[in-house]
C-alpha cells in the first residue's frame, strides 16, 4: 500500500492513498499511517511513501510501525520518536458528510 505526498505549504504536505486524501501533515506517513491503523488497518500491512510525480520510495514500514512512530525537531536536527498525542492536538483525520 502506498502513501503519496505532495506539498501545500509551510511545510505540510498532503497525504493521499490513491485518490483519497487521508490527511495534511507535517509528518503525513506516520500521520497516515495513524489513521489506517484507527480505521482497522492491520499492523503488519506493509506501508510506502512516494512523493507525487515520482516512483521511487522514500519511506517503507508497516503500519503499525510507522503509526508509532513521529519527527521531532531538536537544535542538532531532525530525529525519529515514539509518537505521544497531545491532549490539545487537533483531529488530523478530514471527515467526510454525506447529506
Amino acid at each position: 500500500m502506498n502513501i503519496t505526498i505532495s506539498p501545500t505549504g509551510r511545510g505540510r504536505f498532503a497525504a493521499r492513498l490513491g485518490d483519497r486524501l487521508l490527511c495534511t501533515s507535517e509528518t503525513p506517513f506516520f500521520a497516515a499511517a495513524r489513521i489506517l491503523q484507527s480505521e482497522g488497518m492491520p499492523g503488519h500491512e506493509l506501508l510506502t511513501m512516494t512523493h507525487a510525480g515520482s516512483e521511487t520510495i522514500c519511506l517503507r514500514s508497516t503500519v503499525g510501525e510507522a503509526a508509532g512512530l513521529t519527527v521531532h525537531e531538536t537544535d542538532r536536527g531532525l530525529t525519529i520518536r515514539r509518537y505521544r498525542p497531545s491532549p490539545f492536538a487537533r483531529p488530523t483525520a478530514l471527515a467526510v458528510v454525506e447529506a
